[in-house]
């Protein structure tokens, strides 16, 4: 192994990194769970250390000198290797633990309801499950596999189409059954749940129905709230059937209509690319897939959203209370 030259104080180059990648201090600070002037302090005494300037001023951004140019791509790939060879002695160093990561509403209505089954498989595993809305970099953070709700093409990952998914309205029979809900139409009687990302105005005009977007009511940053306010019977929800699947399979909750809406965005199982692959890692991949296959059987075909194939159906008295 060759010695390395001189090399600056390893903090500063830190937090330098993370701004000139960001373009911000603020957020260099956030990532890295420190203050703003911790930030500059650090970038400050780099400087002190080259003898020049490595940002300049453009208002409120900040931008690299050529010299901060030069450092930012140097460090980029220096810290990049120092986190992928960390994250190679980690997993060889305890190949029974893993981290997971996935979108709160996932983890909570699809993943961890299944999870046990896993643990069977596998006992003597250690999963640490990160819910977070944020897309977290897998390297960075020694994420070992990350369901991501997107549209696949991620770059430096192996991504494979884990499930794709449809919005549908869901209920509990007993609230359908005192406002008379039979058509689409019907829905005009009832509570219309709704989270963030998910409008109903499409669903109405693969109903047949011209009607605008709800716009009173409750409104949900969180896709698992509507869902629980249906269960409690105080509406009716529109939702991925991806997270109503327990709830559909328990007939705590039923899809009144055949209609359906596929969605743009697809689940994708992401993984490091190259040789880390581990054991329980391809383990975990099997199970995942497997566990998907039998969601996906319920699912229509991947079709255009906007197309207009199906149709509603009323709702059959055999599943009424």
């Amino acid at each position: 192994m060759q010695r390395p030259g001189k090399l600056p104080p390893l903090p500063a180059l830190r937090c330098f990194e993370a701004a000139a990648r960001l373009g911000s201090i603020s957020a260099a600070a956030d990532e890295l769970h420190v203050t703003h002037s911790a930030v500059s302090q650090q970038i400050k005494s780099l400087e002190e250390y080259f003898g020049l300037k490595l940002f300049g001023r453009s208002g409120r951004a900040v931008v690299l000198t050529t010299a901060g140019q030069e450092l930012a791509l140097g460090a980029n790939e220096a810290l990049n290797s120092l986190a992928r060879t960390t994250t190679m002695v980690r997993r060889r160093t305890n190949p029974k633990r893993m981290t997971v990561t996935c979108l709160p509403s996932f983890a909570a209505c699809w993943l961890t309801p299944r999870i046990a089954s896993f643990m069977e498989l596998e006992p003597d595993v250690e999963i640490n499950l990160i819910s977070s809305s944020h897309v977290l970099d897998m390297t960075r953070d020694g994420i070992d596999v990350a369901i991501r709700w997107g549209f696949g093409g991620y770059e430096g990952v192996e991504a494979s189409l884990l499930l794709h998914d449809e919005l549908l309205p869901v209920a509990r029979p007993e609230y359908l059954q005192e406002r008379g809900v039979r058509t689409p139409a019907d829905l005009a009687r009832c509570a219309l749940l709704r989270s963030d990302g998910e409008s109903w105005q499409p669903w109405f005009e693969r109903a047949g129905l011209d009607w605008p977007e709800p716009e009173k009511g409750l409104f949900f940053n969180d896709a698992t709230l509507p869902l629980r306010w249906a269960e409690e019977g105080r509406g009716v929800a529109l939702t991925r059937r991806s997270l109503a699947d327990e709830s559909l399979r328990k007939h705590s909750l039923i899809a009144p209509f055949e209609v359906t809406l596929p969605t743009l965005r697809s689940y994708w199982f992401v993984s490091p690319s190259g040789n880390t692959q581990t054991p329980l890692l391809q383990s975990f991949r099997d199970w995942m897939f497997a566990e998907a296959s039998h969601c996906a059987a319920s699912l229509g075909p991947a079709l255009d959203p906007w197309d207009d194939r199906k149709t509603w159906r009323p709702l059959d008295d055999s599943i009424r209370p």
